[in-house]
């Protein structure tokens, strides 16, 4: 931890009359997180804009899998470039992954992506924020897992960190203006993870060193520069560790079980509709987590005027021209 985690402060000296002294003792600041606003790009960086009545045929032709097809008709259909406070340009999608449920657009990537989440042998799918869980609710449904939302608050630096809930972190808002600390819900969290290894430990029987594992998969709405991606995954960890901790407490007061337990936590996947790829955050993962994430859209470009996007496998597509065509499948 480096010095910059560590903060100044003060106490009272009983040995002094209980006179107040300036002191620096170690106690760690939270772990913070930094992401930059994005650029405004225009369409010719990416190709020409596909013409209008073109557009249904280069989807329906493109290489995109049955789920990423439906999922990019309900973009074009509902969403829209945008510039946010927090986060500079980026895209309104509210009516189709946050504010309201489309089976008619989501139902086929939700299954691959449970898929996928199946394939990872995931236990628990971590969700950081409410813009971020609607979606998250929906993978975990469909793949049959437990999920846990990253509550958002707003970050007061006068608070110790001690009384944030282990594995909180700092990150600058998106949507807004400002910083948030994120943190779980560690009740929860304790009670999924009960669970989870006491099936674990049953399915062992009398082993002398029993292993127990968690393997934690994150999701999320969009994914642009990972930034948040990451910072989740290195929650997920500590956040484990901490529920991992507390069930031996527990199990071991319940049963009178004293044997040591091998124990793992791993973040093994990434779910997300969108992932910004000219960011490279699928690098930024693959680098800093051993992930490649799976996605159901990689956008090549978001562009203002006229609002566009860009598509992996498609071509740049103006909103607004394809909105009246992209009824749902």
């Amino acid at each position: 931890m480096s010095d910059s985690e560590w903060r100044e402060g003060s106490v009272r000296d009983d040995d002094r009359g209980g006179a107040l002294v300036e002191v620096v003792f170690r106690r760690p600041a939270l772990p913070r997180y930094e992401r930059a606003h994005e650029a405004v790009a225009t369409p010719q960086e990416s190709g020409a804009l596909i013409p209008a009545e073109e557009i249904e045929a280069r989807i329906a032709a493109s290489p995109l899998s049955p789920g990423s097809k439906g999922l990019l008709r309900g973009l074009l259909r509902l969403g829209r470039p945008a510039v946010f406070p927090g986060g500079g340009v980026g895209i309104e999608y509210g009516a189709l992954l946050k504010t309201a449920v489309r089976p008619d657009y989501l139902a086929s990537h939700l299954a691959e992506a449970a898929e996928h989440l199946r394939e990872r042998r995931v236990d628990l799918l971590v969700v950081p924020g409410m813009s971020g869980y609607p979606v998250g609710a929906m993978y975990a449904l469909a793949a049959g897992l437990p999920a846990i939302l990253l509550k958002k608050q707003v970050h007061d630096p006068a608070c110790d960190p001690a009384d944030y809930p282990p594995g909180s972190f700092v990150i600058p808002s998106y949507t807004g203006e400002g910083d948030v600390v994120m943190s779980a819900d560690m009740a929860a969290v304790a009670d999924i993870v009960y669970a989870i290894l006491t099936a674990q430990l049953a399915a062992q029987g009398e082993v002398a060193v029993p292993t127990l594992s968690l393997r934690v998969a994150g999701a999320d709405d969009i994914i642009d520069k990972a930034t948040m991606s990451q910072a989740v995954s290195e929650s997920a960890l500590v956040v484990g560790r901490a529920a991992m901790a507390a069930f031996r407490r527990r199990y071991r007061a319940r049963t009178g079980d004293g044997r040591a337990m091998r124990e793992t936590v791993a973040t093994v996947a990434w779910v997300t509709p969108l992932l910004k790829g000219y960011n490279r955050p699928r690098e930024h993962l693959r680098d800093t987590l051993g992930i490649e994430p799976f996605a159901g859209l990689t956008l090549t470009g978001v562009h203002l005027d006229p609002p566009a996007l860009g598509i992996e496998g498609v071509g740049v597509i103006d909103v607004s021209a394809a909105a009246g065509i992209a009824d749902p499948a």
